[in-house]
């Protein structure tokens, strides 16, 4: 029997139809079911997350945090943390601004921003896609249980009146305990270049200095000081939050403190490569839009200590300009930009 052609295309159109739906429906696998899923289903179900430093840091420890929860929530289906060490971050940051499409991801934060500047890097952060702002952590500035400072506004008085003879404790030159303990002197009327900021490589080199009075106050997050805090032997003078955080209820605010302009997170969020297209960019936020809303995520912020920084993709691209003209206006009075 012949079939007009009229008919034909028509047959055509409708066998046509019937592929692409089945295609659909065996290419999305668990977004047909999970109401969770990304509704792109080509965008975070094979992910690669680059942790700009080494296994067991800041980054390193949010990335994995990031596999499971994704995985447990079916928001993906593979996910591959890679570390890349170097320079601050800055290493990862050259390898990630020549990569392309959604498959690779990569963390950064406020001591990435930093690091780009006092290593006068090729790139920025802002040259990257900004995807969501996820946590953040809390600075604190201690002393000694025995020291005669109570107040930070005692300690920094005494910092203005001889700015070399109170020392500081921080981590790398130019990180965020740096940026932090700067716009502290600076809200004092103290010029940054001129006190004794003393970087230590990690945080228990910086509580023997501190433990053994070699250094007059330590800066760091919170995490790095909490036992010796609860142990009695160390004492907040305030944390660079303008609330009280979960972890330290009782701690000054630096706004209690009377240094409002201080207020500093040390966020951590998730880059796609640069040129995504919004679409692609816009599902990837809506990806960890979901996850931040899951119990799994919210328990995984309340057991690192973490405090939630959520910003959609739009919100976070605005904000990190913003962090960028003023992290590079607070290293430049530290001598470092």
């Amino acid at each position: 029997m012949k079939i007009s052609s009229l008919r034909r295309g028509r047959l055509m159109a409708t066998a046509a139809a019937a592929l692409a739906a089945t295609v659909s429906i065996t290419a999305c696998g668990p977004a047909a079911t999970n109401p969770n899923a990304a509704s792109n289903s080509s965008v975070a179900k094979e992910i690669t997350i680059d942790a700009p430093s080494g296994p067991g840091s800041g980054y390193d420890q949010t990335a994995r945090a990031l596999e499971k929860a994704l995985k447990g929530e079916k928001l993906s289906n593979k996910i591959e943390v890679r570390n890349t060490q170097g320079a601050g971050g800055t290493v990862a940051l050259s390898q990630f601004v020549q990569k392309s499409g959604t498959k690779d991801l990569m963390l950064g934060g406020l001591s990435l921003v930093g690091a780009t500047i006092t290593n006068s890097a090729p790139n920025k952060l802002t040259d990257l896609t900004p995807v969501s702002r996820l946590i953040g952590e809390y600075e604190v500035i201690v002393v000694p249980a025995d020291s005669p400072y109570k107040t930070l506004k005692e300690f920094l008085t005494a910092l203005k009146a001889n700015p070399g003879a109170n020392p500081i404790a921080i981590g790398n030159q130019g990180g965020v305990d740096h940026i932090w303990g700067g716009t502290l002197v600076k809200d004092a009327g103290v010029k940054p270049a001129d006190v004794n900021f003393v970087t230590f490589s990690g945080g228990g080199e910086a509580l023997v200095a501190l433990l053994g009075n070699k250094v007059a106050a330590g800066i760091a997050g919170y995490n790095e000081f909490g036992d010796q805090v609860d142990a009695g032997k160390l004492r907040i003078l305030a944390v660079s939050s303008d609330k009280p955080i979960d972890v330290a209820p009782n701690a000054p605010t630096i706004t209690d403190a009377g240094y409002p302009d201080a207020v500093l997170v040390n966020w951590r969020g998730i880059f796609a490569p640069p040129g995504v297209s919004d679409a692609d960019r816009k599902a990837l936020s809506d990806v960890f839009a979901k996850l931040v809303e899951t119990e799994t995520w919210k328990e995984t912020v309340k057991t690192n200590g973490w405090s939630d920084e959520y910003l959609d993709s739009d919100k976070f691209k605005a904000d990190l300009e913003s962090q960028q003209s003023k992290t590079h206006e607070i290293l430049t009075t530290l001598g470092l930009a």
